[in-house]
């Protein structure tokens, strides 16, 4: 019997709850084994299949309800948590996805002794289930709970479980109990980020499926038959499938058969099949214990040259984890090629599918990683979904250590142009690609700690933090322990927790006994805080060094000492100050200190030490090693010179860098001019910033250009703000030019942003409080045609502005809220900008809204200056503080003059109405067609005041406009063309009285300012 709903057990939850804060720190864990018989339709890509689970209570309370996962469910509609977090991270496939291409589980029907049970649904996941036991399974007891089952396999373009055609990838696919631990029930639905936390215990099954079927799975495989076969087929010549370069579906056999694989000791079962697979088989007898373990590679004709050597990738990480961590434990264990949505590779007990790579590097790289999680995840059962550090980060720490043994030669490739010299002093490319990744957000204040639950996490924290920034942590460790204590303590960790579920408080109890250290500075600074640290250098004096930490906290970090060029020795120092860090489920709360600035002192036990290097091998989470180094002698002793290199490059360990390149340019007014632009903007992020490009205008004959420079307190420890940004900013160029006359602007701009600290998943907007002023000065410079002064004006005028800038950006529905007020001392105005987007299908094509008001609060007797101080339903190449680039500012005839901004009213078609010095208001509308090409049809509807004399006297009324047409949006608010087709009755009679026709309407948007590429790696939000 179903019921949808959650069942009343509020009398068992208490006695639970009351039993847990009784209870002594024995360990208990559950054990559920499994025996399930599935058939494969693969016309319908549909599973039929049955299950018996036999539930093992071990805990200290008796239980009255068994909560079930039901992850095919995840892919039924588009209201599924699955389908939720797929478009906050702008995937939108599921959720757009057909009826033919979604997933699901039906046809349960739970008994126990033959006697029907009452199950039933959670209130919010349709992917969570509860059964309520008919008595309750009291401690030691066991229940035998069957049920058939029904799975339409959904597309494999969504996650995990799904198919491609008639190649099959049967993961999270049968119903299976939650993990009930000391913290209570887990059940949880299924997400793509995110992984499991499942029951050890033992699994049989049996697979009924057309005869030409290759099949990898968890577990043994028992039949002699399919064995012999799958020896045969290992043993088959590759020659044929080299020559392939993909291969059809041959057609499925219409005699089946039925394979069966058994397993104890893990705690899920995954399997995949596919008619096209080659196979190759090895054997890896582990050195400790002479165990030998079977290594299977079934891969496609497409893949073979990449994979032909795949089972030696495989023996070698069988080996290396198995001497770093433990000893693997399984006979079999099996790498599989396959199309996966939710990453490159993924993990089940004793095999995992690997996704496309372009080289034998890579597929060891992933390889290695995926058959890493037999060890954390399928051995080390630690709860995935709120603990991923656990798993995901320790296995990459071990993947970091795996591939710096087998490839210490490699080179760091990200596919950038020029990378080879870019790279070039880059000595441990595997760890920096993970440090890079890391200081992407960190150098921002984006990070997040590693102890949040994994759905708490943007999807790239999730990869950068859990993946990179753990391996980070625990070659920090490495480096600090030393190889002997380090592989002292994970032996130690794998030996006690081995089949079970350790939790974090475990990991650290086996690493500080085997050791015999405190490491707090790892696992509350590093782990459950996002500490930034810096580390600085100050003085040396004989055998003294004083340094700073710039945040509050303990920190591990090596002093190398020097003498001339000789290495005298190296120390590690554990620096700074302890403070108290809290944390709890999915939340973390940590005290927030004053940061304290004190400098310490450390007494090194080289007194001739003439230079000191801090975290000299780069081993360290040092947010900036350039104020490492030290000299006891000369004038610089912390300074050294910049380099100085061409366009762009990696931020240097030792050293600042200024980058340089040649800037051509041209306007209609300067002409053709020619500089250079002078930056340290440079991946990744700077505190302080700046950009210089001067420039030489061979027209006008004067020094154009622009500069900036920001200063980012992006390493704030509060609760308020995530940065604030101090900056000023400068620009200047002509506005007309000819033999006679010259008039010029010049802008400088200082400002402040204060940027709101937000939870990015619970609350996604994000807000910016700007405050700047703009000094504008306009200048007209006329001369004889001797080339003497005659005449020289320039009129200066302050601006004053505060905004709100708060947008959500996730792409199923992104919104921004513009709220401005600016002022003179002549004026006040206040407008707001809204824009709302629709995505309406998995392209991320959009219906876009756009609502604009405006108006004049107060003005003074003088009024306006000029008409760009009015509000305008249309735009020329023009703009009150002079903000934007054009290429010809003020034109108004020539072809240049269709250049525009979408400001203010943001009609496309010019036209002469439309000013107000009053109000303004106006709606806009753009829809992205269904093709491939970028093109939209757009229409706008505006309003504004029009005063008109008549003998009866003056009155004043709202006048409409409106316009259609297409366009082609090429970079969106960048680079765009627009054909307005239709316009309201007053714009055609201002085009006929002016001598226009439709050619005349079309305009282009070229936004050169929002592809600066000095601004987009700051404001890149991920």
């Amino acid at each position: 019997m179903m019921i949808i709903g959650t069942p009343n057990h509020t009398l068992s939850c208490l006695f639970t709850l009351l039993t847990f804060a009784s209870q002594a720190q024995t360990y208990w864990q559950q054990e559920v084994n499994y025996t399930i018989d599935v058939r494969l339709d693969d016309v319908a890509h549909v599973l039929h299949a049955n299950e018996t689970f036999v539930y093992h209570n071990n805990s200290p309370d008796a239980l009255d309800t068994v909560w079930m996962h039901l992850w095919p469910n995840a892919y039924r509609d588009k209201h599924t948590a699955l389908c939720d977090q797929l478009d906050r991270m702008g995937k939108l496939k599921l959720h757009f996805a057909t009826d033919d291409e979604r997933g699901y589980i039906d046809s349960l029907d739970f008994t126990a002794a033959e006697q029907t049970l009452v199950w039933g649904y959670d209130q919010k996941h349709s992917d969570i289930a509860w059964i309520k036991l008919n008595t309750s399974l009291a401690t030691g007891d066991s229940i035998s709970i069957s049920t058939p089952f029904r799975v339409k396999i959904p597309s494999g373009k969504f996650s995990r479980l799904g198919h491609t055609q008639q190649a099959y990838y049967i993961t999270q696919w049968y119903p299976k109990p939650a993990v009930f631990d000391a913290d209570g029930w887990h059940a949880m639905p299924y997400l793509t980020l995110g992984e499991f936390y499942s029951e050890f215990g033992s699994f049989d099954v049996s697979i009924t499926l057309p005869r030409n079927y290759v099949v990898g799975a968890t577990g043994s495989l028992q039949d002699p038959l399919e064995n012999a076969w799958m020896n045969e087929l290992a043993e088959r010549s590759l020659s044929t499938a080299l020559a392939e370069t993909s291969s059809p579906f041959p057609a499925s056999d219409t005699e089946t058969k039925t394979i069966r694989f058994t397993q104890s000791r893990i705690h899920d079962f995954a399997w995949f099949a596919d008619k096209r697979f080659l196979v190759r088989k090895s054997k890896i007898a582990l050195p400790r214990t002479g165990h030998t373990v079977t290594t299977w590679a079934l891969f496609t004709p497409a893949n073979a040259l990449i994979w032909q050597d795949a089972t030696s990738f495989l023996n070698e990480s069988v080996l290396r984890y198995s001497e770093w961590v433990g000893d693997y434990p399984y006979d079999v264990c099996t790498a599989v090629d396959g199309t996966i949505s939710a990453g490159g590779g993924m993990e089940y007990p004793m095999i995992t599918i690997i996704g496309n790579c372009s080289e034998r590097e890579e597929l060891d790289n992933v390889i290695a990683h995926e058959v890493g999680h037999n060890w954390f995840y399928g051995i080390l059962g630690s709860n995935e979904r709120d603990h991923a550090w656990m798993d995901e980060g320790m296995n990459s720490f071990v993947e970091l250590r795996y591939m710096r043994k087998n490839y210490p030669n490699s080179t760091l490739e990200l596919g950038l142009p020029g990378e080879k010299k870019l790279f070039e002093q880059v000595t441990d490319p595997h760890r920096t690609l993970s440090e890079l990744g890391y200081r992407l957000n960190a150098r921002r204040n984006l990070d997040q700690p590693l102890s949040l639950s994994s759905d708490d996490m943007t999807e790239f924290n999730y990869g950068t933090g859990v993946y990179m920034k753990t391996a980070l942590a625990f070659d920090h460790l490495f480096a600090y322990l030393g190889e002997e204590t380090f592989d002292k303590c994970m032996h130690a960790y794998y030996d006690e927790w081995q089949f079970e579920h350790p939790q974090p408080k475990d990991v650290r109890e086996v690493f500080e006994r085997e050791s015999g250290k405190n490491l707090g500075w790892l696992f509350d600074g590093l782990i459950v805080a996002d500490r930034k640290v810096d580390v600085k250098a100050k003085q040396l004096r004989g055998d003294q060094l004083r340094y700073k930490l710039d945040s509050k906290g303990l920190f591990a970090f090596s002093v190398t000492a020097f003498n001339s060029k000789d290495t005298i020795g190296s120390i590690w120092e554990i620096g700074g100050t302890q403070i108290t860090v809290h944390s709890h489920y999915r939340k973390v709360n940590y005290e927030i200190p004053t940061i304290d600035r004190s400098i310490q002192n450390l007494t090194l036990p080289w007194p001739n030490a003439d230079r000191i290097v801090i975290d000299a091998n780069n081993r360290t989470l040092d947010i900036d090693r350039r104020n490492n180094e030290l000299r006891s002698h000369g004038l610089f002793k912390r300074w050294k010179l910049p380099a100085f290199e061409p366009l762009y490059g990696l931020e240097k360990q030792d050293r600042r860098t200024i980058y340089y390149s040649l800037a051509p340019a041209w306007n209609n007014h300067d002409g053709w001019q020619a500089g250079l632009v002078l930056h340290n903007t440079i991946f990744p992020s700077q505190r302080t910033e700046w950009v210089v490009a001067p420039l030489f205008a061979f027209g006008s004959e004067r020094v154009v250009g622009a500069a900036r420079i920001e200063q980012h307190l992006d390493r704030l420890q509060s609760n308020i703000f995530r940065n604030v940004t101090f900056g000023v900013s400068g620009r200047t160029a002509s506005t007309f030019h000819d033999h006679f006359a010259n008039a010029w602007y010049q802008n400088v701009s200082p400002y402040v942003h204060f940027d709101v600290k937000q939870d990015p998943l619970s609350k996604p907007w994000q807000h910016r409080i700007a405050l700047r002023s703009v000094f504008l000065r306009n200048t007209y410079v006329a001369e004889n045609m001797d080339g003497t002064e005659v005449l020289r004006n320039a009129t200066d005028q302050f601006y004053y502005e505060v905004s709100l800038r708060s947008e959500d950006k996730r792409k199923l529905h992104p919104t921004r809220l513009n709220p401005k007020i600016t002022a003179t001392d002549n004026w006040l105005q206040a407008s707001v900008e809204v824009e709302q987007a629709w995505a309406y299908n998995a392209r991320n094509k959009q219906f876009r809204m756009r609502a604009f008001a405006g108006s004049f609060l107060w003005k003074s007797d003088i009024g306006l200056r000029n008409g760009l101080e009015a509000w305008g339903l249309t735009w020329g190449p023009e703009d009150m503080l002079y903000e934007h680039a054009y290429l010809d500012r003020g034109a108004s005839v020539n072809f240049l003059s269709r250049q525009f901004t979408q400001q203010q009213g943001a009609f496309k078609t010019p036209f002469l109405q439309g000013g107000s010095d009053t109000w303004i208001a106006a709606l806009n509308a753009e829809l992205d067609l269904p093709v491939p090409i970028p093109i939209a049809l757009f229409a706008s509807l505006g309003s504004v005041p029009v005063t008109t004399i008549t003998q009866e006297g003056k009155s004043t009324n709202a006048e409409f406009y409106y316009e259609a047409g297409v366009g082609f949006p090429i970079i969106k608010d960048a680079v765009e063309v627009w054909f307005p087709l239709i316009v309201s009755q007053r714009i055609a009679d201002e085009e006929t009285f002016r001598g226009r026709d439709i050619g005349d309407r079309i305009r282009f948007v070229l936004a050169l300012e929002k592809l600066d590429p000095t601004r987009i790696l700051r404001s890149m939000k991920f």
